[in-house]
């Protein structure tokens, strides 16, 4: 079983934050054999609500939640549906009861996590992982690195993102402009308060001002962009421009 867990540092300055940046490592981890009363320990102790299950080499087996350990404590306890009967009848609800009544007689962690596991690459962005949380009603994901168990991302640890202080979320959001789209940020001013972004001062043209209000909108933490942006150009009433044939001035044949 592994060390006590401690958060990684948030990495500064990025638009969109990805699994590597939020997720909690070392990961408290059990092996197959644990008992419920071991894994009820290491939650307890860490104040965690799920362990992930591995080999003695490291990979991922499964994940004991306290959903799981749950099971443990009802009355009557869940009887597993006749044999014949999850035969002739592999719907869901059969399936689920099965999964209860093996649940509720567990006395080791391979008895009672759940396999597969819904997992995640460090490089997973939130919307991702928010949105794997929410397609599969579930509270956290374990991040993997070659079926190994490298951190582990929790629905509070998503929510951090709009925690992000409010100079952060300016700072990320002003280098964008400038690597990404390369506008001149010299002439413009952004500002974030309680995670509502203003863009002020003034660009080129109308597709930058638009594209700027979009650019800053994706960035993780945002709850609103207010576009003040002024421009110089309205380049949406520009005739398009007209491919050039070769030979004609400046375009070698």
């Amino acid at each position: 079983m592994s060390a006590t867990a401690e958060p990684s540092r948030p990495a500064r300055h990025l638009m969109q934050l990805r699994a590597r940046d939020i997720m909690t490592t070392p990961v408290i981890t059990a092996a197959p054999e644990a008992t419920v009363r071991q894994l009820v320990e290491l939650m307890t102790t860490h104040r965690i609500s799920g362990i992930p299950i591995v080999s003695a080499t490291g990979e991922l087996l499964g994940i004991v939640t306290e959903g799981d350990l749950l099971y443990k404590e009802l009355a009557p306890r869940p009887e597993e549906p006749p044999g014949l009967v999850q035969r002739l009848l592999p719907f869901p609800g059969i399936a689920a009861a099965a999964d209860r009544a093996r649940k509720a007689e567990a006395v080791r962690a391979r008895e009672l996590m759940t396999a597969p596991v819904v997992t995640v690459g460090e490089d997973a962005t939130l919307h991702e992982i928010a949105n794997l949380m929410t397609r599969h009603g579930i509270n956290r994901v374990p991040v993997v690195r070659d079926g190994r168990v490298v951190g582990i991302v929790s629905r509070n640890d998503v929510l951090k993102a709009f925690a992000r202080s409010d100079e952060e979320l300016a700072l990320a959001i002003r280098e964008a402009l400038l690597h990404d789209l390369w506008i001149d940020v010299s002439r413009v001013q952004v500002t974030a308060h309680q995670g509502v972004v203003t863009l002020e001062g003034r660009v080129e043209r109308w597709s930058e001002r638009e594209l700027a209000g979009k650019w800053a909108a994706l960035a993780d933490g945002v709850v609103r962009v207010e576009n003040r942006l002024a421009y110089d150009l309205d380049d949406r009433k520009l005739p398009p421009e007209t491919p050039r044939l070769p030979g004609e001035r400046g375009i070698r044949p």
